[in-house]
Order: C-alpha cells, then structure tokens, then sequence
C-alpha cells in the first residue's frame, strides 16, 4: 500500500497539478498506517454512510421522475383506434434516452465532487498543525468548547 497506481484520464490535466496530486495520495498513503483501527473503521462507516446517503437520493429523484412521467401518460388515454406514429414513438424513446443521459451525467458530477470534498478533507486535516487524532480526543473538544464557548461544536 505504499505504490500509488496510475489512473489514465480522458481529460487533460496540468501536470504540475497531477504531480501535487500524486504527492498528496502518497502522503495519504503512507499516513495511514499511524491511525489506529477504530478511526479507520469510523472513516469507513462515514464514507459508507455518505455514498449510501447519495445514492438514495439520486434513486428518490429517479423515482419522482419515473412517477410524473408515468402519471402524465396515464392522463392521455388512447383508444386502439389512436397509435401513436412512428415518430411519436421515436421522439418517446429520445426522451428517455436523454433522461437517462442526464442522471448518468449527474451521478458522474456529484461522485466527482464527493472525491474532490473528499480530498480537501484530507489535505486539510493532513496539513494541519494538529494531528488527526487531536480531533478525535474528548479533551481537545472540551477544550475547544471552554475556550470559545459562543461557538458550536
């Protein structure tokens, strides 16, 4: 765990950009094996939580879609005397194409900004002047709350 793999992306991205990046996964990296298993197992938990929540909501905006959709073509009630053309039909299935277009393009942009979140979270707390575990230490926030006690933690 302490080689980072290259990824081949199909957008061009400054190099120095990429170097800082690769720079940061192997701090990322080699940080990794100072955390102690119970904060390691509370990030996954977060994450897991976090990708489950996403997800359940791009399902629920798929859902109210489908609803709509489906109620607006029970609306229109066809006799068998009624078919709709070929381009009726044609245009129908455009519809759903694009529909489908769109919330792949949406799932792709919302997991591409919980990865960028993701990384600032890390490069923060890594580049910070306090360890990560001070964070997690009972007596750090009692301190924090004695010492700004107009403020929320």
């Amino acid at each position: 765990m302490t080689q980072i793999s290259n990824h081949h992306r199909q957008h061009d991205i400054d190099p120095a950009l990429d170097l800082a990046g690769q720079h940061l996964a192997q701090r990322l990296l080699d940080s990794v094996d100072n955390i102690d298993s119970y904060t390691l197992q509370r990030l996954r938990a977060a994450r897991e939580q976090a990708v489950d929540f996403r997800r359940n909501v791009l399902v629920q905006e798929a859902q109210a879609r489908l609803a709509v959709a489906s109620h607006a073509e029970s609306d229109q009630t066809l006799s068998l005397h009624d078919r709709p053309s070929k381009w009726q039909q044609f245009s129908g299935i455009g519809m759903l194409m694009a529909l489908l277009l769109g919330l792949w393009m949406i799932d792709t942009i919302q997991s591409d900004n919980f990865t960028q979140d993701a990384a600032e979270i890390d490069n923060v707390l890594l580049t910070d002047d306090l360890p990560p575990a001070a964070y997690l230490d009972p007596g750090f926030k009692h301190f924090l709350k004695l010492s700004y006690p107009s403020e929320t933690l």
